[in-house]
């Protein structure tokens, strides 16, 4: 009977407790979970400094990065593979970085410079463009800005500078003497005020041609080739329209073939495109671009691809039968 009673006692007063005290009732299901983060909002964070990067990626798939800079510096990306679409986003906005993004850049397979970044934090996306599963290893390379002219056709041009600071200082071709006895000038391929006429007029100018770079150097070289003196042309300014920039003389000389940066090769179609993409298993017949251009390595030069599009069979390019004349 006592035991009765006090099991009856003990349900009345846990009752009572319980109905008494609502406030920390939970209404609605119980606790919440915070929702998983994706994209830059999930990035692992690491110095810049000291870094390096290995993973993997499919197809289509993206990874982000995340860096702390403490001082404002010139860098460099080093990815080992071709064909990663890089993107540096100052701010994350969302599951993305916050547009624009800083720089923009699809990898070559090298070391490539990507530019100045201030101190603050910064988030990396890479995205693998190819069309399957690959591995890379990534770090990041700082350098100290060196500030100075940029431009080799400068009066000041400095060798040892990595970021231009706009003091190039050029040769003034707009002088009375070039205007009266030359016409407009443009600078060759030197930084030398050159006749804008000497560009494709079907002469050939790499030097072997020169002009009076002003009245004075006229009067010593007349004087000097009177007088029967020796090394007069010291007194006269070669022209080189020799180079790329000026179209090499504007067809006058003979096309100088300048090649792919370090790390790419001309396709196909003489287009520029990682040497990586060669026999990597994929066959490149213009289903996929490298900076906007679609690359073909299937053609005899390259082997179809090293092989690469023999396992798919013929290419876009490939045709099993030629024309059979009628009646023969």
């Amino acid at each position: 009977m006592n035991k009765l009673l006090m099991y009856l006692m003990s349900f009345i007063l846990l009752f009572t407790i319980s109905c008494d005290d609502d406030s920390d009732n939970i209404v609605g299901g119980g606790i919440i979970d915070e929702p998983d983060l994706i994209g830059c909002e999930a990035a692992p964070f690491y110095d810049w400094s000291d870094f390096q990067f290995e993973t993997s990626l499919d197809a289509g798939a993206t990874t982000w990065l995340g860096f702390d800079l403490d001082e404002t510096t010139l860098f460099s990306i080093n990815l080992n593979q071709a064909g990663f679409h890089c993107a540096i986003f100052q701010e994350c906005a969302g599951e993305l970085g916050s547009p624009p993004p800083l720089y923009s850049f699809m990898s070559n397979g090298n070391g490539q410079e990507v530019g100045i970044v201030t101190e603050g934090s910064y988030y990396l996306e890479i995205t693998n463009t190819r069309p399957g599963r690959l591995d890379f290893t990534f770090d990041i390379s700082l350098n100290d800005i060196v500030y100075g002219c940029l431009n080799d056709d400068a009066l000041n041009y400095d060798d040892t500078a990595n970021v231009d600071d706009g003091s190039c200082e050029f040769n003034n071709c707009s002088t009375d003497w070039f205007t009266i006895n030359y016409g407009d000038m443009v600078l060759d391929c030197n930084g030398i005020c050159a006749p804008v006429d000497w560009l494709g007029d079907g002469w050939c100018d790499d030097g072997a041609y020169a002009i009076y770079p002003s009245e004075e150097a006229y009067n010593n070289y007349q004087d000097c080739s009177y007088n029967g003196g020796e090394n007069c042309d010291q007194y006269l300014t070669p022209i080189n329209l020799y180079c790329s920039e000026l179209n090499f003389d504007e067809g006058d000389c003979e096309v100088i073939d300048e090649g792919c940066t370090p790390g790419l090769i001309e396709d196909c179609n003489g287009i520029c495109a990682p040497a990586g993409w060669l026999g990597d298993g994929f066959c490149d017949d213009g289903s996929y671009e490298y900076n906007g251009n679609p690359i073909f390595f299937n053609c005899e030069e390259f082997n179809n691809d090293e092989g690469d599009c023999d396992i798919m069979g013929r290419t876009t390019e490939q045709r099993i039968f030629n024309r059979i004349p009628i009646g023969q």
